[in-house]
């Protein structure tokens, strides 16, 4: 009879931590792997990523460097106007926690204007259908890449199978 508990109570552990970890937002390194710098194309990393709330953005860059969220006008046309919000430091999160368009650049002189720069489209879960096909001989568009988003979701899957046996373990 013990061993029925057990079972139970593991399986119920383990199936609730597992919808938690398709639940839970994913982290998305800015840029990587090369980080917020001015070597990387951001228009290209973030074409190859669907986010949605709850997830966040981590930037992790050097102290020469700064990350402002910007107003979409001063995005466009890399105007050091009132910022949003700004970070430093090195390192950030931010939370990605409603539909919408968010922008961002770092505020040193020049690097706005060389591509450090970065607009996130944020989309609920049911509105992330793929857009009908462009009219006309356009190429298709290549597939999307969500190989950053499996990360995420493999770790949390390696937490909920380590509490699972720490649970076994003490049952």
């Amino acid at each position: 009879m013990m061993n029925i508990v057990k079972v139970l109570v593991t399986f119920t552990v383990l199936s609730v931590t597992l919808q938690l970890a398709f639940v839970a937002g994913t982290n998305y390194t800015v840029g990587a792997p090369g980080g917020w710098d001015l070597n990387t194309n951001y228009t290209k990393w973030v074409s190859t990523i669907t986010f949605y709330p709850g997830d966040n953005l981590i930037f992790s860059y050097a102290t020469t460097h700064d990350v402002w969220e910007v107003k979409e006008s001063d995005y466009q046309t890399c105007t050091k106007g009132s910022a949003i919000k700004q970070y430093t430091g090195g390192n950030n999160v931010i939370a990605l926690t409603e539909a919408g368009s968010r922008y961002f650049y770092c505020s040193i002189t020049g690097h706005c204007g060389q591509g450090m720069k970065l607009q996130v489209s944020v989309v609920t879960k049911d509105s992330s259908s793929p857009p009908s096909p462009p009219s006309g001989n356009s190429p298709p568009s290549p597939p999307k890449n969500d190989a950053a988003a499996l990360n995420g979701i493999g770790t949390r899957l390696a937490i909920a199978l380590v509490l699972g046996e720490m649970l076994m373990f003490f049952v």
